[in-house]
C-alpha cells in the first residue's frame, strides 16, 4: 500500500501566504515560486489554500480592481489535508469524488508539501512503467 510520502512531489517546497495578504501579493507569489497554490496561514495555524482559480474568481467579482482585497476574502477555508502517512489511494479517491486539485500534506501540524493532479499522474505513470517492465520480462521467460 502506498502512502503519500512515496509520492514524489515537483515542488521544492509549499509556499505560503498570510490571510491577511493582499490578492495582487498571492498574484506575485505564486507566479515567482511557479505553483497554482498557495497554503494560507493566521500565525502558525493553516487556514485555507488559495489558488490560480481564486484569482480569477476575484478578478470577476472585483472587475475594478482587486490589489486591495485580501486573501481571506477568496480563499477556501479549512482545506482538506493529507497526512504523509496516509493512504494514497484514499486520497486519490477523495480528490476525484470531491474535485480538489490541491491538497496539503500535513505532518506534525505543519503543511510539507501539496498534492496536485499532476503530482498523482508522474506517480500512477511509474506504475504503469513497472508494470509494462514485469509483463515484457514475463513474456521473454514464458
Amino acid at each position: 500500500m502506498k502512502r503519500i510520502k512515496d509520492l514524489r512531489t515537483r515542488h521544492g517546497g509549499v509556499q505560503s501566504i498570510s490571510q491577511d495578504a493582499s490578492i495582487e501579493d498571492a498574484v506575485h507569489k505564486l507566479l515567482e515560486a511557479d505553483v497554482s497554490s498557495l497554503a494560507v496561514y493566521d500565525g502558525e495555524k493553516l487556514v485555507g489554500i488559495f489558488t490560480k482559480n481564486d484569482v480569477v474568481r476575484c478578478c470577476a467579482g472585483h472587475p475594478d480592481g482587486f490589489r486591495k482585497v485580501k486573501v481571506a476574502q477568496h480563499m477556501k477555508r479549512n482545506p482538506y489535508t493529507a497526512s504523509i502517512d496516509d493512504n494514497l489511494d484514499d486520497v486519490i479517491e477523495v480528490m476525484v469524488a470531491k474535485g480538489f486539485r490541491h491538497v496539503p500534506i500535513v505532518d506534525s501540524g505543519r503543511v510539507v508539501g501539496m498534492v496536485t493532479p499532476i503530482d498523482i499522474l508522474d506517480h500512477q505513470k511509474g506504475l504503469l512503467a513497472g508494470q509494462h517492465e514485469e509483463l515484457i520480462r514475463y513474456i521473454r521467460e514464458g
